[in-house]
């Protein structure tokens, strides 16, 4: 009983714990993104996220995938040509080892398009890259003709974009306004780079305004043979982490089925601790018996035999067989063989001359008459026989 309440008080306080979660449990991601710290990862269809973007490209026929590994290891992914980096946040910026890595990349033929309002990173010791704030401005457009400029004609930005400070020979500007640059590029080796400063131009709320399409399809016309990457690692789903990869665990981030998953542990545990145990003395351990029946039997008769008490034994088995005889006719105990005999008779199938016989023979027996071990035997057959025949 104790046992039973336990656990029914595990199972009550587990739904307590799992209904609590779900009360006060509060998504905060969505309602502190902003157009300046929104999250562009294009796993995400919010208003700030690229999966718009993602999905046009892939619809398209282009091989894009999603990078959840560290730059470190890009130099390992040769079907990788092109990897694309929108806002990473401040948070999971590249280190100097992975930005290292990223350069090795780039010069050795690969193309990095980076699309953020904030670029300080240098590519090689040919390439610096920043950005500095803009004020208003004109009207933005082409700056010069070129295939990334094809069929752009206007820009719509936010307030927040930056103009690109791109320094190396080879430094191209492809639209901006009287302030600078919003897309520019530069050689690196054999390979290039294309800064874009404002994420809202391939963001799920800003791809679709003005000329914007034109410009997020036109960064990737003359791109090198070879997958074009996402970069997810530095939005917190690389492969490294427990909830990265985007798998289950990742879909799951965030969210309180993580905790719940850890409450489930633990009520597992408190269930197995409360079964096992023990709430008295413990009960000894149960012993097999060593002998089977028949052969206590057989030593019960070979004792009986020598010491020479078959009335003993007869008394035993005629009081059993007469107190049964007594049940099944509905007649007290002490009746009579005579009338016990006739009783039987006429309710059973047994004739009345040979239960008399038996039970005269039987009560002889036990009172102490001789008998030899045939007729013992006989006597207890034909008891067994009569028992059988009328189901007593």
């Amino acid at each position: 009983m104790k046992r039973s309440r336990g656990i029914v008080v595990v199972l009550l306080l587990f739904g307590v714990l799992v209904l609590l979660n779900f009360l006060f449990f509060v998504d905060n991601r969505g309602a502190s993104e902003g157009e300046e710290n929104g999250n562009r990862s294009s796993y995400l269809s919010s208003p700030y996220g690229t999966m718009a973007y993602y999905n046009l490209l892939e619809q398209s026929g282009l091989p894009v995938v999603r990078y959840t590994r560290s730059y470190k290891l890009l130099n390992t992914q040769p079907n990788i040509g092109t990897l694309i980096v929108i806002a990473p946040p401040i948070g999971n910026n590249p280190t100097p080892d992975e930005l290292k890595s990223l350069a090795e990349w780039v010069e050795a033929g690969g193309l990095l398009i980076v699309i953020d309002r904030a670029i300080f990173i240098d590519i090689g010791a040919h390439v610096s890259i920043s950005t500095s704030p803009a004020d208003g401005g004109s009207k933005l457009g082409p700056l010069q003709p070129a295939s990334y400029a094809e069929g752009v004609q206007h820009v719509d930005v936010t307030e927040y974009a930056t103009r690109v400070n791109l320094k190396s020979p080879s430094t191209v500007d492809y639209i901006g306004d009287n302030q600078g640059a919003i897309l520019a590029g530069a050689k690196a080796g054999k390979g290039k780079v294309l800064c874009l400063t404002e994420p809202y131009i391939v963001a799920n709320n800003g791809i679709g305004k003005a000329d914007n399409l034109a410009v997020a399809l036109n960064i990737l016309g003359a791109r090198p043979p070879g997958q074009i990457a996402f970069d997810e690692y530095h939005h917190g789903y690389g492969s490294d982490g427990l909830f990265g990869g985007g798998g289950l665990l990742g879909y799951f981030h965030g969210t309180p089925v993580p905790w719940i998953v850890a409450q489930i542990a633990l009520i597992g545990l408190l269930l197995i601790y409360n079964q096992g145990r023990r709430f008295g003395r413990p009960t000894p351990v149960r012993q097999d018996k060593r002998t089977t029946n028949l052969e206590f039997v057989s030593s019960m008769a070979t004792i009986t035999r020598l010491a020479r008490a078959t009335g003993l034994a007869m008394q035993n088995i005629y009081g059993e067989f007469h107190r049964r005889l007594c049940r099944y006719c509905g007649m007290p105990s002490n009746t009579s063989n005579a009338r016990l005999a006739a009783a039987a008779s006429r309710r059973g199938t047994a004739p009345e001359p040979e239960l008399m016989d038996v039970l005269v023979r039987c009560g002889q027996v036990a009172g102490g008459a001789y008998v030899s071990d045939a007729e013992m035997l006989d006597l207890v057959s034909r008891i067994r026989a009569i028992e059988s025949k009328m189901r007593v």
